[in-house]
């Protein structure tokens, strides 16, 4: 859309800055020149910036009112970037709901908004298309220059052609009649993008189940009904393995036969390929586009343009494709799996969260929005059970793949006679059976490293290693390379430090525990001689160096190539293989050791998505699930063992009203960070008071140190801030920045529905 036409008076614009202003500063007024009339809304533009004038990207946000400064005194925008197509004005539009929402300053959110590879051009291809000009043809030219002219002059009237089949058409060879005739003035040429697909593996079978469960039949008519009346939100309740995906599939279809584009949220990169392989084969007369960081930048900037010009009719992505650059008035349906990840937020500004912005660019686009998940998020589950939102259940699994039996092991009744204090006789008894009849296994441990906690030896010492930078134990990661055999470090600020042979304080000896995923892989393989190196591989980010390893790990298991995949949470996540026939939790209390309101439900989710893994065949002896903790009788983790969400979600959404925490509530966390203690209070003691004088209803928590109360050598208070309403906790906060008492920055965090405390 043109806001400005070159005949009439000075306009002027607002543009939103990426860097280097406040949040409630960050949109300027300039002026247009003359030479850069007309500019469409969402052009990405360089405006001089400060009293130095430093020239600093943005984006035009909307037309300019004639500001009260003399025209002279008002800043020119200096130039255009045409390497990036402008914005659609939907996405300015959740720009600025995100900037509003979460508190972060509007050209920070469209930074984000944009991958870097299409900011700046990174991998365009740019091809010759050539059309006739007006210039009369001459009677004598060389043959290869006059063929060219005879399939041009009977293509006449229609786009230009392409140079390779503007070639090929003629039986030319090489570029230089085209150069010649151009210099001649007898064509015209138009550089036109390329747009490339991602390469999407094959292999799944692509076709319709021959038949559908009830359950599945009901949710796709129920929903289906749905998608041409408008926005409204479906939580799709579905134990794991019951087949939610192919009612996305199957809606995604009537989406696509209707005309209309379809969005997919998944919360792994991890995810893309499988889920990918399954939305080309079903619809492979669609152009299926990836978007996540995970891409090439020439990918990245490919799928993109796709997307933005509406080649693509089937987006899937992780997190960031939230943000694809669909015009609403196309997106037909909106599907967010797996609702309850925590990946879905984002954990630098902007902090939002991608299943609400996914509501709400739903909810503009007037289409239906598909919540999926076998253990949802407290927050989806209350709106659905209260009847605010669609509620859609699948509560088993097709014939013939039942639920895996589920045992929960008392890790430390086994620890008194096992060979190893983290892995039970039971599990070590079932990875053995499992393997030796050929069928595979995931073991998941949600620690990376080798050992968690070193100290000295000696009990009259008490040393630990710890960072001196955070409050946090380093962690040993092996390297046979080095010295001691490895190195330690500090998975919160990254520092490293080589391992000392001995206790720095006493001299003696250093005691290593709290088995890490690099010590599992090796205890695996000393218990399980049988299977050959390959056979046993280690997913974490340790090993995985790039998103190709994982394709290609994650390829080879679904080959059978590989028995035992162990690793963090990542493996946890959506996967679906049907060989599955054994998956152990080494330690189901991590998340539950956590000063976190939200660590019950994390472990019930954790231990059920994890066990989801196992059973998805049809062939074969019920799967096992072995959980191992050393607190068999927490209810989470009875609850998950039994598949009993109904009651875990009772329960626990009864202690968060009772306790008035979210969902019962709303809650900001403000984090003061300062490398100075006192004078991180002293910001928190300030943006308190200002927070109460608001008189705004609102309730603070704090402000007190965080759980992690020192980072990278910054102390770190925090402040919770509860209230009834987003608009009552978005009031407070805006009545406290313009008091002065809370400046959003380095040193001051907002995080507007936080999933984690720490």
């Amino acid at each position: 859309m043109d806001l400005f036409e070159p005949d009439g008076p000075p306009s002027w614009v607002q543009v939103a800055v990426e860097r280097g202003l406040s949040l409630d500063a960050d949109v300027l007024t300039y002026a247009v020149p003359t030479e850069l009339h007309p500019i469409a809304l969402g052009s990405r533009v360089r405006v001089p910036l400060g009293r130095g004038a430093t020239p600093t990207a943005g984006w035009v946000v909307a037309p300019g009112t004639t500001p009260n400064l003399a025209p002279e005194r008002i800043k020119r925008v200096i130039d255009v970037d045409d390497r990036v197509s402008p914005l659609p004005e939907s996405l300015i539009d959740v720009s600025r709901w995100v900037s509003d929402y979460y508190q972060c300053p509007m050209g920070m959110t469209l930074a984000s908004v944009v991958p870097a590879a299409v900011k700046r051009g990174t991998g365009r291809t740019l091809n010759r298309h050539w059309s006739r000009s007006s210039t009369p043809q001459p009677d004598r030219l060389p043959p290869a220059q006059r063929r060219i002219l005879e399939v041009l002059n009977k293509h006449s009237g229609s786009e230009p052609l392409p140079e390779s089949a503007l070639l090929e058409a003629s039986g030319v060879k090489t570029r230089g009649p085209l150069q010649a005739l151009e210099r001649a003035g007898l064509l015209e040429v138009t550089l036109v993008e390329a747009i490339r697909g991602t390469d999407i593996p094959g292999g799944l079978d692509p076709r319709r189940p021959d038949c559908l469960t009830d359950e599945q039949q009901r949710a796709i008519q129920s929903i289906g009904e749905a998608i041409p009346g408008g926005a409204s939100v479906h939580v799709l309740h579905g134990v794991t393995g019951s087949g939610k995906t192919e009612v996305y599939l199957q809606l995604i279809e009537q989406v696509l036969a209707a005309g209309k584009t379809a969005l997919m949220l998944v919360p792994e990169i991890a995810l893309t390929p499988q889920t990918g392989a399954r939305l080309s084969g079903r619809f492979p007369d669609h152009r299926v586009a990836i978007l996540h960081s995970g891409l090439h930048a020439s990918q990245r900037h490919a799928e993109w343009q796709a997307v933005r010009s509406g080649e693509a009719r089937v987006i899937l992505g992780a997190r960031s494709a939230v943000f694809a650059p669909v015009c609403e008035r196309e997106l037909g349906l909106v599907v967010v799996d797996e609702e309850h990840e925590s990946s879905y937020k984002q954990e630098q500004a902007p902090r939002y969260h991608g299943r609400d912005l996914a509501i709400l660019r739903a909810h503009r686009a007037e289409c239906p929005i598909i919540l999926g998940s076998a253990t949802p998020s407290m927050e989806t589950w209350s709106k659905a059970v209260s009847g605010r939102w669609h509620l859609h259940r699948m509560r088993s699994r097709p014939p013939g793949m039942a639920l895996p039996r589920v045992e929960v092991v008392d890790l430390a009744q086994e620890q008194k006679s096992s060979h190893d204090r983290s892995l039970g006789q039971t599990l070590m008894q079932g990875l053995h059976e499992v393997t030796q009849s050929g069928d595979q296994a995931i073991v998941l441990l949600n620690r990376r490293g080798w050992a968690s906690w070193i100290g000295c030896s000696s009990q009259t010492c008490g040393y630990t290693l710890r960072c001196e930078a955070c409050e946090a134990s380093m962690v040993m990661h092996r390297d046979n390379r080095l010295p001691q055999g490895g190195h330690v470090k500090c998975h919160h600020c990254l520092r490293s430090n080589r391992l000392p042979s001995t206790c720095p304080d006493c001299g003696k000896g250093l005691i290593k525990l709290g088995l890490g995923t690099q010590r599992l892989e090796e205890v695996l393989r000393e218990e399980l001689p049988h299977l050959e190196a390959h056979q046993i591989v280690r997913v974490d980010s340790d090993q995985i160096s790039g998103l190709q390893d994982l394709h290609e790990i994650l390829g080879a298991f679904g080959r059978r190539e590989i028995r035992v995949l162990l690793g963090t949470q990542m493996i946890a996540k959506g996967l679906d293989f049907p060989g599955v026939r054994l998956v152990g939790v080494v330690s189901a209390d991590t998340a539950l050791q956590l000063p976190d309101f939200r660590a019950s439900e994390r472990t019930f989710q954790l231990v059920s998505q994890v066990a989801g893994r196992a059973g998805r065949s049809a062939d074969g002896p019920q799967a096992r699930v072995i959980v191992q903790s050393m607190h068999p009788d927490n209810p989470a983790v009875l609850h998950a063992a039994a598949h009993e969400w109904d009651r875990f979600a009772e329960h626990e959404l009864a202690m968060r009203v009772g306790a008035g925490l979210p969902p019962a509530k709303r809650m900001a966390r403000i984090v003061f960070r300062d490398r100075d203690l006192d004078a991180a209070m002293a910001m928190a003691n300030a943006a308190a008071q200002a927070l109460t004088n608001t008189k705004e209803e609102i309730e603070l928590l704090g402000p007190a140190p965080c759980p992690m109360a020192r980072i990278d050598d910054r102390h770190r208070i925090g402040l919770e801030v509860l209230g009834e309403t987003p608009g009552t906790l978005g009031r407070a906060l805006a009545k406290a920045r313009a008091a002065g008492g809370l400046k959003p920055g380095e040193k001051v965090v907002i995080d507007v529905d936080p999933t984690t405390l720490l």
